[in-house]
């Protein structure tokens, strides 16, 4: 549970934030939204994958965690053991929201009930005066490039999909414990298809844009399928 409330000097003088590498609040959540910018480097270690929004039809990019709905092989532990991490993990117990449903100012807000808020370990987020710490201008700033990073994710999938280069895909895994095989749907991918049928014009417009070297990434992310079926192995093994 979480009780998400605005963080004020007033009313949070006196708390701390631990930083911590227990991300087992992610335990259940399989896939984990990214932004275009740690594309190229999540693709070493997890399956990059593309999502579509049922109800607004927008797209964006995810890190597979697992295979199967609600177990995220990752995060079944407080250790973490990977050697990288979504940028959206370091959020917690912060986050932003806008002031106004009309306005694009924003405020900071704080999950009172988070294990990373504490009243004697951590970072103190105000001074004694009631400024703002250096702590939490690292960490304001740091979510408000998450925010920018994220209008920017959305943009760049709006245009992926104008250019009919997310196809829908179906994945096929065989697991030790399942006698038959597991389809997994419901996600997108550039294929090797809509690469060879590229145009010269468009083909230099994602290198323009930087895209080429993401959708190259994305593309090779899914080697790493067969890391998540002898995690998911293991875990099965495990929890006989």
């Amino acid at each position: 549970m979480t009780n998400i409330v605005p963080l004020t000097s007033t009313k949070h003088s006196n708390i701390n934030v631990k930083d911590s590498s227990n991300y087992h609040r992610f335990t259940k959540e399989h896939i984990i939204p990214v932004v275009i910018r740690e594309i190229i480097t999540l693709a070493s270690e997890f399956p990059i994958v593309f999502i579509k929004n049922a109800k607004t039809e927008e797209f964006m990019p995810v890190a597979m965690m697992g295979l199967k709905n609600g177990i995220n092989l990752y995060c079944q532990s407080e250790l973490w053991t990977a050697p990288i991490k979504p940028l959206g993990f370091n959020n917690a117990p912060l986050s932003l929201m806008k002031s106004d449903p009309s306005s694009d100012d924003v405020m900071i807000c704080i999950d009172e009930d988070s294990d990373l808020v504490s009243s004697s370990e951590g970072q103190p987020l105000f001074t004694i005066s009631g400024e703002q710490s250096d702590y939490l201008k690292q960490r304001a700033n740091a979510l408000l490039d998450m925010a920018a990073w994220t209008q920017q994710t959305s943009v760049i999938c709006q245009y992926l999909a104008e250019k009919d280069l997310l196809s829908p895909q179906q994945l096929t895994v065989k697991l030790d414990s399942a006698e038959n095989n597991i389809n997994i749907g419901g996600i997108y991918m550039v294929n090797d298809e809509t690469i060879n049928n590229l145009s010269n014009e468009l083909l230099i417009e994602l290198k323009e844009k930087g895209l080429l070297s993401v959708i190259y990434a994305h593309r090779a992310s899914i080697h790493q399928i067969p890391r998540l079926i002898a995690k998911q192995n293991a875990f099965d093994a495990n929890s006989k």
